[in-house]
């Protein structure tokens, strides 16, 4: 009977982009986590291309002309399920008969899981002996917390899992026909009830695991934090408190705010593409932001309504901080100098980022930025090391390979209970079915 060797996913499922980092738990010397690499990047594209009889996964090169691609599929399916078209402010299209957004979200899980898979076996030379792959798939905390979309992304999960076990991994290319008969073979109400306990187990907040390294930096000391993810087609704002003291430093984690709004780098690129009236793909300009911004003042004052759109999700997040906190003067007042971390594409656009770091309860307090060092156990699939420009972006993978980790919502500063003992949590280890269902 080989030894058991025990690898976790973490997926975090973006809109634009997704990226993956698997946890080996079972790696001589110690822990170790992969971030996953496609054609040489870390970023997955997210969208999905349908041709007459094909589906297309990770296709980043397909344009209109040669099939109908669908992106923000995250998105799209959260406005579908909740019937709140302000999830997804993009073009619509119709979709191919039979299929919902919820079911390309399934399908992309699917890919998205099949590709750890592949990275995993490729890392171990082939040899999958005894090796028990886990899953957990990152949504945004207000997703996390809504009564609609938290089930539904829970069962989005669960069902792309349950079809990888039966079907195996799916490749960049699925007949269509195929896939109806796949979701025929396993539809939504096969998908076993979860219990709250487990529910962590397979989504997680994404504001919860971009956390995981701060928490266990030593640069990072304790104290009120904000962190603005600003991703492609939203942004999301959490804030919260690493607790400690000298005696027992970064004993706990809370957090008391978070909010997202559909609005990120994806609105910065199409306000600049329409400020110098350019036509075709605004994406064209993923990655010159910074340049043009820099060198075109009419652009710069054309993203400004975009920042300020951005900035909402940290005004509602403080609002709901603020009401928890209202009752306690000394923690109010600590709150004054909060710091900030960035994460997503938009905190490699500092003309973006920097204009959030203005103290949302006024007063003209400019909010200080902290940086971080990429994780001395995070490596690249290609066995380069993590490059500082990586981590905002696989910050979440990171956390969510991390099972062991997990942080409660506060509601007041004396609600706050310790981050459960180590070797305590490494108990849910052991539980075999927690990677063979």
């Amino acid at each position: 009977m080989p030894q058991i060797r025990r690898i976790h996913l973490g997926v975090d499922f973006g809109t634009s982009n997704s990226k993956i980092v698997f946890r080996d738990y079972g790696a001589p010397g110690g822990e170790r986590a992969i971030l996953v690499l496609r054609d040489g990047s870390f970023l997955i594209p997210s969208r999905v291309c349908a041709g007459p009889m094909e589906f297309f996964f990770g296709d980043r090169t397909s344009t209109a002309d040669t099939c109908d691609i669908y992106e923000s599929v995250k998105m799209q399916a959260a406005a579908e399920v909740t019937g709140d078209a302000s999830y997804y402010f993009g073009p619509l299209k119709p979709l191919p008969e039979g299929f919902s957004f919820a079911d390309l979200a399934v399908l992309v899980v699917w890919f998205l899981i099949s590709e750890g898979q592949s990275a995993v076996s490729k890392y171990l030379g082939g040899n999958m002996e005894g090796v028990r792959l886990g899953m957990s798939m990152g949504v945004p905390m207000a997703f996390y917390k809504h009564k609609v979309l938290r089930p539904f992304f829970l069962s989005v999960a669960r069902r792309a899992w349950l079809i990888y076990r039966a079907e195996g991994p799916l490749g960049p290319v699925l007949l269509i026909e195929k896939a109806k008969k796949v979701f025929a073979r396993h539809p939504a109400s096969a998908v076993p009830e979860t219990p709250d306990y487990d529910v962590r187990t397979w989504i997680r907040s994404e504001a919860e695991a971009a956390m995981c390294w701060p928490f266990q930096s030593p640069a990072v000391a304790p104290g009120p934090y904000v962190k603005m993810d600003v991703g492609a087609g939203t942004s999301h704002a959490s804030l919260y408190r690493i607790y400690g003291d000298s005696q027992t430093p970064k004993r706990g984690i809370a957090f008391f705010g978070a909010t997202s709004v559909a609005v990120g780098m994806d609105a910065v690129d199409r306000a600049i593409a329409d400020s110098d009236g350019r036509a075709g793909d605004c994406l064209e300009l993923r990655g010159t932001e910074q340049a043009v911004l820099q060198s075109n003042p009419k652009a710069l004052a054309a993203i400004k309504p975009v920042q300020e759109d951005i900035y909402v999700s940290y005004k509602r997040a403080w609002i709901e901080t603020y009401r928890k906190l209202q009752e306690y003067p000394p923690e109010l007042a600590a709150w004054r100098v909060h710091r900030m971390f960035s994460i997503g594409g938009g905190s490699l656009v500092p003309l973006v980022i920097d204009s959030l770091r203005i103290h949302p309860a006024g007063g003209n307090i400019a909010i200080a930025p902290t940086v971080l060092e990429p994780p001395p156990d995070l490596f690249r699939a290609d066995g380069n090391p993590i490059a500082q420009g990586d981590l905002p972006f696989s910050a979440v993978a990171y956390g969510l390979s991390n099972i062991d980790f997990s942080v409660p919502e506060a509601l007041t500063p004396d609600e706050v209970p310790p981050m459960p003992e180590r070797n305590e949590r490494r108990k849910r280890l052991d539980r075999d079915d927690l990677y063979a269902k």
